[in-house]
């Protein structure tokens, strides 16, 4: 005799009592606090970074460091600077980094001490220090040794010090402005909902078991909604990265809920999508910027020298060996492939990757060491499907969790008009931090 599928709830809607239903006993798990095996972003957010602000829209100042690499070009000029010491003619300049604060020509030029290099930045034509701006756009130089330097166009003027006169007076100081970007902060909410009958059927064990399971998937899900906002999630408002934003509400969308309600929603921008719609991306062919930051590469063409290449422009932003990394399955699979030497480490043509051991926020990790650092890889169920050939690395002295109105559970808030049943709500309000955003790191796999 065939046995006939027995239909456990009508429709799939868990919360409707039904026949077949009242002799099965779904067991009660504890419920925790966070899953760190299904939401260790958030769970890593939390631990770094949460502070409360006063405005949905909030604020983050940068300041970044003009000595790391101060520079200008030469553009267009072919000028000789003399061996004898005495001042050349002007040179006209361009792409002024790191030095004045409106990027053009000023007296807080003068007395630097410059290394002349050709375009390519491999052949050094001397050393001269700056005397004199003849404009905005143009300055003067003397040679620091007895050798003259033969300028010409797109030479690179590397800045290496500063010199003094005897008897001279301090020259002019530069200084620069901090930069201003933002974010949104995101209403997350999530009702949870039981019907009379089923809360009050004793042959369930009562009310706690049904609504506590409910309870239990359902607070999962509102963490990994929010896990989800603050990696995949974009805002209308935007976030002045590119530093021509303007700082309004007036591009929010707006929703109508079931009680015809009409209002505007705002949205966070995560750490995907900023880089995505910000970062300096690199396609797997060329020379890769020193500012690369979203690595969107063919699976194909990843191998050992290639992945070097990347992770040396990686680390070179950071100010310690050990990355935190955020990843889907397919991408440790595809290092594993091309790029991982079971026996001998990095120079050999190989990287090593690490036996897997659980970090002290209770993570599955395997480490990934590379020439230039470790990078401690966390696979993450969040970056499966599309996102399966992800790794994130970010800079955790500069991401966080910026909330407006804390994490709230409302318990039977639907109680007019006499309601039988529970219904309950998670509410949160809060958004994605990041500044520094050249220090922030992306690889993206592609089939």
């Amino acid at each position: 005799m065939a046995v006939a599928g027995k239909i456990l709830f009508e429709g799939g809607a868990s919360n409707i009592l039904f026949t077949d239903r009242r002799e099965f006993y779904p067991e009660r798990n504890e419920v925790y606090e966070y899953w760190t095996d299904i939401t260790p972003w958030l769970t890593w957010l939390n631990q770094l970074d949460v502070k409360s602000v006063p405005d949905p829209l909030f604020k983050m100042f940068e300041d970044r460091p003009t000595f790391q690499n101060q520079y200008f070009y030469n553009n267009g000029s072919t000028v000789t600077i003399a061996a004898d010491g005495s001042e050349s003619d002007a040179v006209t300049v361009d792409n002024i980094t790191g030095l004045t604060r409106a990027g053009t020509a000023d007296a807080s030029l003068v007395n630097l001490i410059v290394e002349v290099w050709d375009s390519t930045g491999t052949t050094k034509r001397g050393q001269a220090v700056i005397s004199s701006v003849a404009s905005t756009t143009s300055l003067k130089l003397k040679t620091l040794k007895a050798t003259a330097i033969e300028t010409v166009d797109n030479d690179i003027f590397r800045v290496i010090g500063t010199v003094r006169g005897e008897r001279s007076v301090a020259g002019e100081s530069y200084y620069n402005e901090l930069s201003v970007v933002w974010n949104s902060t995101h209403y997350f909410s999530l009702p949870i909902e039981i019907t009379g009958k089923l809360y009050k059927e004793t042959k369930l064990k009562g009310a706690s078991d049904e609504l506590g399971r409910l309870r239990e998937k359902k607070t999962k899900e509102m963490k990994y909604q929010i896990q989800n906002a603050f990696l995949k999630s974009s805002s209308t408002v935007g976030t002045n990265l590119t530093g021509i934003d303007t700082f309004t509400e007036a591009n929010l969308r707006t929703l109508t809920d079931s009680e015809s309600n009409s209002s505007v929603v705002r949205t966070t921008y995560g750490f995907i999508s900023i880089l995505e719609d910000y970062g300096t991306e690199w396609l797997g062919t060329g020379a890769i910027n020193s500012n690369t930051n979203d690595f969107k590469v063919p699976i194909a063409s990843l191998d050992f020298d290639m992945f070097t290449d990347m992770t040396k422009v990686i680390f070179d932003k950071r100010e310690t060996n050990l990355i935190p990394a955020f990843c889907g399955s397919g991408f440790i699979a595809e290092i594993a492939k091309k790029c991982v030497d079971d026996k001998k480490f990095g120079f050999k043509g190989k990287v090593q990757l690490g036996d897997q051991e659980v970090n002290s926020l209770g993570f599955n990790v395997r480490n990934l060491f590379t020439p230039f650092g470790t990078i401690q890889l966390t696979p993450m169920k969040a970056l499966d499907n599309e996102y399966n050939y992800y790794c994130l690395l970010p800079n955790d002295q500069a991401v966080g969790i910026r909330e407006y109105e804390s994490f709230e559970y409302k318990t039977n808030i639907k109680t007019d008009n006499d309601y039988n049943g529970v219904k309950d709500v998670f509410n949160y309000d809060a958004g994605f931090y990041m500044t520094l955003l050249p220090t922030h790191h992306m690889i993206r796999l592609t089939v």
